[in-house]
């Protein structure tokens, strides 16, 4: 069942317990990369199952470009936003550690656009797949290493035989740091490649796409579809959702008479205006100068909170 939605929902819960799906992509102009070789990649890849364990977002599709990310993720708004702002601060520590770039990503723009009914879903997830052709990968998608189409439709049992995987459980926790370079302790039974990439059978159930699809022909009808314009088409509109500052105002004054018990936005505290900042972010896709007007703080300290 598919929930869409609007920015202008004011039924929409501020708890954000309605789940959908969503479009969760970087603005891939905006840096000149961001995976520059295959170390990056799996440790990009690693960082999607750290993701998942920290939001508990479902991950229905993704795909790692040299310079821009793509997922559909299955979940609450918020919990989406807390996925993608969660990648890009993993992102950004590695490339700090190993490039020594410091806030490379923090004002890197990100897309999250709730996907309509299933033939928006079945777009957006083969556009996906198509991403890698698209940008000039000479070979077919199910080649792609540091994508999801790898793995659709495929005998997952017999590739994981021979990409000779091993679980997690059966590494010491300081093997574990090692291979993976991180210390968050990962389920036990999660496998691995001989490389240290955390195989994404671990961390998606492909099962539940393939059912998406229903069959590989259907996924094959999809994949032969050039998607590009109609998915770009709804990135352009999503970058030009906006709310007037008028009406902005009235949400923010039920928004604040509802957590806070007053819609004097003035008469509250720093911390108090911030949450409020956070709740016109995430649910309505203000713009960090918008908000800065409607809570009356400076956009710099924004940029660091949002």
């Amino acid at each position: 069942m598919f929930h869409y939605i609007t920015h202008y929902d004011m039924n929409y819960k501020l708890d954000h317990d309605r789940e959908s799906y969503f479009h969760v992509c970087t603005d891939g102009d905006a840096i000149p990369w961001m995976f520059q070789d295959d170390d990056d990649f799996i440790a990009g890849v690693n960082r999607i199952g750290l993701c998942v364990l920290k939001t508990y977002v479902d991950v229905i599709a993704f795909i790692l470009m040299d310079n821009h990310v793509h997922f559909v993720l299955y979940g609450t708004s918020l919990k989406c936003k807390q996925f993608i702002n969660y990648y890009k601060m993993l992102t950004g520590k590695w490339l700090h550690n190993k490039y020594g770039l410091k806030d490379y990503l923090r004002l890197l723009p990100t897309e999250m656009i709730p996907i309509a009914d299933e033939d928006s879903l079945l777009n957006t997830l083969a556009y996906i797949d198509r991403n890698s052709i698209v940008a000039g990968y000479k070979y077919l998608p199910y080649e792609y290493p540091w994508g999801s189409a790898k793995y659709m439709f495929r005998d997952r049992a017999g590739c994981a035989a021979k990409d000779m995987l091993k679980a997690l459980g059966e590494l010491s926790h300081s093997e574990q740091i090692i291979l993976l370079k991180t210390k968050s302790r990962l389920p036990g039974e999660w496998l691995i490649d001989a490389r240290g990439m955390i195989h994404p059978i671990s961390f998606m159930d492909f099962s539940r796409v393939e059912k998406i699809f229903r069959t590989s022909s259907r996924y094959a009808y999809y994949m032969a579809k050039k998607l590009e314009g109609h998915v770009e088409m709804q990135l352009t509109q999503s970058r030009k959702v906006f709310i007037p500052d008028k009406e902005l105002r009235q949400i923010a004054k039920k928004i604040s008479a509802r957590q806070f018990g007053t819609e004097n936005i003035l008469s509250l505290d720093v911390n108090s205006r911030l949450v409020l900042a956070k709740y016109l972010r995430y649910d309505y896709a203000s713009t960090v100068k918008q908000i800065s007007r409607m809570v009356r703080l400076d956009d710099e300290i924004l940029k660091g909170f949002l």
